[in-house]
């Protein structure tokens, strides 16, 4: 099949030229016509329409048509023999010469009349608006024929001057033609190659899209397009912005500055909460271009070494804390008091504690409750984390910027970051695990960032502490769960609360609200039994001893292997992705195993 070919000639002269060149092309199906800028645009726009692969012309209207067309353009370039003979044509004029055109063309005839010793004044141009006062000036300082493409002679002879065309020789038009050729295969073998990695995100089960800064979907894999069709959609279909309009916002340009880190998000879908990664694709062209895909929700392995997470708070008031116990009533006080003022503010307390639900309550009980609140979370050092943390902290402008794992950093970061707080105007809240003067005793943390917060320090207690508080949180956690899963449950069983009470809660709130959501899974009546605890623990007296890993083999070969899963959901800390992952099953399958 030939290459349909548009060559639009800017002068009569390159179109008969063209034409008898044509004849010789086999690989080339050209039509030729005449159109000098401006006209050649709705030509160009024509002939797009019917499926031509490629358009070949000339200086300022090659440029143009750039602009105004998705096909591909190839200019014949000015060559040295175009030059050569111009410059043998005007060698022995005697009237005073102007050359006038872009930088191209002035470049090339500078650099040949230098080597022959013919010196001829030039003025570049960079549109062609600039072509009538160039000619005015030329001139005013007194040339009387003006070298140029056509639009440069047209304005000299409207002028009064004469002109001479730079025309385009044989071959030049033959190189045009062959550069057509190697243009063609090579799009043709990036179509090819675009078309795989198509079908294969096509494959994929990951749900992806692909859109540009208008919101406008130029890709999205089957699984993402599954998806859609399952969301809330009012207007335009084509606009990523129509089903999830969070994304219509400043978080486009975050993206941006921190590529290649991502943004996560969670969604809600069908009443079903999901994770999703938002980011930026760098490319050659002008137009930004983001990506969202989806992934599981407690997929807690992470790409990168930053995590920016766009948070929407579990809790959005500090009356939705459950608990009357003095510690927590000491917690509620202190964080009331954070959240009058603006000033950076460290919570620290065990895992699973609720430093980042409380740190939500504070931003929304506070007066940047209607700005960003983002969660960055620091895993390890590298060397572009300062220039990260300025663009969050800089794009995150009266908002709330959540700082975890600061400790993480080395000293001199610290200091750096410490710095970049003092600048901006976002509210800081950090988050640590130790205590920050231990951590200071430590070397860990940064003399700059404590004394920041020095003075707002909240420590969060572990769940031993506040017992009295722990049924309450049941019931709390039973009534959640009851709505997500469509259970029934009202209460536990006296024993089963006893187990409960007498149990080791290592990460406190966060794996009681696992325990409680597991029992209501597997509960088959009104309340919770210490026998649903036990189908969520095997031998749970002895399963919590340290070091224990004992599998009885002389069990059914169902029994062990569901020994064996819980043993391994105990060392993930009940994290189904990751133990789903390590056992080497999809998560539906565990819990297959489980019943």
């Amino acid at each position: 099949m030939k290459i349909k070919t548009l060559f639009i000639a800017p002068y009569p002269g390159l179109k008969e030229l063209a034409l008898t060149l044509a004849k010789e092309q086999q690989s080339l199906d050209i039509t030729v016509v005449q159109g000098d800028l401006q006209e050649a645009i709705p030509i160009a726009k024509q002939y797009e329409k019917e499926d031509y692969d490629i358009i070949i012309s000339r200086g300022g209207t090659a440029q143009l048509l750039r602009q105004h067309t998705s096909l591909p353009v190839i200019e014949i370039k000015v060559s040295g023999y175009d030059i050569l003979r111009i410059l043998t044509l005007v060698k022995d004029y005697h009237t005073n010469l102007r050359i006038i055109g872009f930088t191209n063309i002035c470049q090339g005839f500078v650099s040949v009349s230098n080597l022959l010793g013919v010196h001829i004044p030039y003025t570049i141009i960079h549109d062609q608006k600039e072509v009538a006062e160039a000619v005015r000036q030329a001139k005013a300082e007194g040339a009387q024929t003006i070298i140029g493409d056509t639009i440069t002679c047209k304005t000299a002879e409207a002028n009064g001057l004469q002109s001479i065309l730079i025309t385009s020789g044989k071959e030049s038009v033959i190189e045009a033609f062959e550069q057509a050729k190697q243009t063609y295969q090579a799009m043709k073998n990036a179509a090819k190659q675009v078309k795989l990695y198509k079908q294969l995100l096509q494959k994929t089960k990951i749900p992806i899209a692909i859109y540009n800064e208008n919101g406008t979907i130029q890709f999205a894999s089957s699984s993402f397009q599954k998806i859609l069709a399952f969301t809330k959609n009012d207007s335009d279909e084509s606009s990523i912005y129509a089903y999830f309009p969070f994304l219509d916002n400043a978080y486009k340009q975050l993206c941006q500055e921190i590529e290649p880190v991502e943004i996560q998000y969670a969604y809600a879908i069908n009443d079903e909460w999901v994770q999703l990664r938002q980011g930026y694709l760098k490319t050659d062209q002008n137009e930004n271009q983001y990506y969202l895909r989806f992934s599981e929700k407690d997929d807690n392995q992470e790409e990168y070494s930053l995590s920016v997470t766009a948070i929407q708070p579990i809790m959005t008031s500090f009356s939705q804390i459950v608990g009357n116990s003095h510690p927590i009533q000491t917690v509620i006080h202190q964080g009331k008091k954070a959240a009058m003022h603006d000033e950076p503010v460290a919570l620290y307390g065990e895992k699973g504690t609720g430093k980042k639900t409380l740190a939500g309550i504070i931003h929304c009980e506070s007066k940047q409750k209607d700005e960003f609140l983002l969660l960055v979370r620091i895993l390890a050092d590298y060397r572009e984390i300062i220039d990260h943390l300025k663009s969050i902290l800089a794009h995150s402008e009266k908002g709330t910027c959540v700082l975890q794992g600061v400790e993480h950093l080395r000293l001199e970061h610290q200091d750096d970051v410490a710095q970049l707080i003092h600048e901006a105007k976002t509210r800081t809240i950090f988050l640590f695990e130790d205590s920050p003067i231990n951590l200071l005793r430590q070397k860990k943390l940064s003399t700059h960032i404590f004394k920041q917060f020095k003075q707002n320090q909240i420590r969060l207690p572990s769940l031993k502490e506040y017992m009295e508080d722990l049924d309450e949180y049941v019931r709390k956690f039973i009534a959640q769960y009851n709505v997500k899963y469509g259970k029934q449950i009202v209460g536990v069983h006296e024993e089963a609360l006893r187990w409960l009470y007498s149990r080791n809660w290592k990460d406190n709130l966060q794996e009681l609200s696992h325990v409680i959501e597991q029992a209501i899974q597997v509960a088959n009546h009104e309340y919770i039994s210490k026998e649903d605890l036990n189908n969520i623990f095997k031998n749970i007296d002895d399963y919590h001893q340290p070091g224990y890993s004992f599998i009885d083999l002389n069990k059914p070969l169902a029994e062990i292997e569901k020994d064996i899963i819980w043993k391994v959901l105990q060392e993930e800390e009940m994290n189904q992705t990751k133990a789903a992952k390590r056992l080497g099953i999809n998560r539906s399958t565990l819990w297959r195993k489980l019943k």
